[in-house]
Formats: C-alpha cells, structure tokens, sequence
C-alpha cells in the first residue's frame, strides 16, 4: 500500500469512529482501535501524526477537535438530514471534490467518505479495531482520477490503456467519458466507447495512461449512468425455455413464467441461466436454445471430469 493510500484509509477509518462516538475519545483509545496508528511507535510520534489528521481532517471540512488529551467531531455543525441527489446533481458534486485538492488529502475528499459521514452514517467501534476498508476509490490512482474528471468535466475526447484482466494485454481505447461510477464497492469508468460505437464501461482501477484526444466531437449520455454500469456487467440477455417439474429448482422457477412443468423466459441473462440450470439438473432441462442447452451440457461434463 502507498502513503497515499495508507492516508486516506486512516482518515477514514478516523473519521467514522469519532462520528460513531457518544462522547470524545481519548487519545488513547484512538491509538488503540484506529487502523492506522502504530501501537508501538512513541508518544510523541503519534501524537504528532493525530494532530497532523486532524488538521487535514478540518481542512476537508470535517470539524473535528482536539483538546486535553481528547478527539472529537462536531456532529452539530456536520452531520446533515437525508438528502437527495438527481444524476447531474451527484455528478457534479462527485467531481467538484476534484478541484483544489492533491495528494492523499485530495483522495480523502474526492472518495466521498466526508460526504457520507455528513449524511449521518455512523458506527461504534467499541468491540474492536476498524476494519480496513476495501473499496475501489480508496484505490485508483490520483493521477487517473484527475484526467478522467478533467476530461468529463470539459466533455473531452480521451484514449487510456485498459487491462481487462492481470494477465491479459493492455488495450488501447477511445471514450467520450460520462462519469465514474461506484457500484458494489468497485468504481467503473463510463462514456461512450468510439470505435465500438457503444455505451461502455470500464474498471476504473484497471485504466492508465489517460490522454486527452483533440477533437470537437462528443456523444453525450442518454440515460443514467447507473443504469449503463449494470446493464454492461449483465452480459447478453436471451430468450429461453425450460422444463422445470412443479416444485423443484425453485430460483430457476420463480425467474420464469410456468405453464405446467413449462417454464419460459424473456431477457434473461445467459450467463446465469446456463450456471442455475446446470446447478439444478436432471430436475432442470434446457428445451431452448440450442447453444444455451449445449453450454449447460458442456458445464456438467467439465464438472464431472473435475470430480471423476
């Protein structure tokens, strides 16, 4: 893990325990609980590196305090009612945490933990230590960030290297970017792909090299991006039919509709359709289509060869 990455973590993890607080905390029970803070370096070290977090804590606008040998935020003047956000509403604001702020400061604001404190999320951590938090934003790198969001920002052409997989080679892409979304704790980079002249979207943490490419042209989004990140990671959606006895494979039955033993489907998605029918066999049978029945087919012998 980077310093950068060390940072924002700690910031976060700080912040949520003194929001999940009933009253101050005392330094020592930060020392003790907080991932972040090394229990063993000395007195003076620590106490150091909390004063240095909470300035940069006040600095991203968390009032957080401290004072005779105590830490604290002040949930009055932070913690807000419930708001919502149209899509253009969270995008701008998503993307104004990216202006004037740099290094793991700027990460810690732009990864809307503060934002979701404010809106009152809290927990206790009396039990035991803060858990790391795994989650994308605390992840991509700054620098990537950064040229995305300038890009999106000015509705910019850019090309960036994209690696699908660890071991595959990186690509190299073209997009009119819409914005990055968070989904299931992973961000995804979203826009419009040129050369495939389709809605696309990409892990952010898997994207290098952004370019911005010189051109007027812009295709702009037409729906919620939300909606194009889910749809993208759906796979192919299909038509399809089953035999299904009554009161068997009830996941594969409640997904169709049942005419007797017959079960059909409308724009389901392929990839589990095939996984479920073949979990569920002999009770389920593919009649249609034949490539989905093929692949079921394909799966179970695969599976059988494994255990045989």
């Amino acid at each position: 893990m980077s310093a950068d990455d060390a940072s924002v973590e700690r910031l976060t993890n700080l912040t949520f325990a003194l929001l999940g607080a009933e009253s101050p905390r005392s330094y020592e029970w930060v020392r003790a609980h907080v991932d972040g803070y090394d229990r063993d370096q000395s007195e003076a070290s620590f106490h150091k590196k909390l004063t240095r977090d909470i300035s940069s804590l006040r600095r991203t606008g968390v009032p957080a305090r401290m004072e005779g040998g105590k830490v604290w935020v002040n949930k009055d003047s932070y913690e807000l009612p419930p708001i919502e956000f149209t899509d253009a509403e969270a995008a701008v604001l998503g993307l104004a945490g990216d202006l004037g702020q740099q290094g793991s400061l700027g990460a810690f604001a732009r990864s809307g933990w503060t934002k979701l404190a404010a809106s009152g999320a809290t927990r206790s951590f009396d039990d035991g230590p803060l858990t790391s938090v795994d989650n994308d934003v605390l992840r991509v790198p700054a620098e990537v960030v950064q040229a995305v969001t300038a890009c999106i920002r000015n509705h910019q052409r850019m090309s960036f290297s994209y690696q699908p997989t660890p071991t595959a080679e990186k690509q190299r892409r073209v997009m009119d970017p819409w914005g990055i979304v968070a989904l299931n704790n992973r961000a995804y980079v979203v826009g419009w792909d040129v050369e495939r002249e389709a809605e696309r979207s990409f892990r952010a943490l898997r994207v290098t090299d952004v370019k911005r490419i010189r051109t007027t042209e812009f295709v702009p989004a037409s729906r919620p991006l939300q909606e194009v990140v889910e749809d993208s990671l759906r796979g192919p959606l299909i038509d399809a039919t089953l035999i299904v006895p009554v009161g068997k494979a009830h996941e594969l039955s409640e997904q169709g509709t049942r005419d007797g033993e017959t079960v059909t489907y409308t724009n389901v998605e392929r990839d589990w359709l095939v996984r479920t029918a073949a979990s569920f066999a002999p009770d389920a049978v593919v009649l249609e289509p034949d490539d989905v029945r093929a692949d079921v087919i394909a799966l179970l012998q695969k599976a059988g060869g494994t255990h045989g």
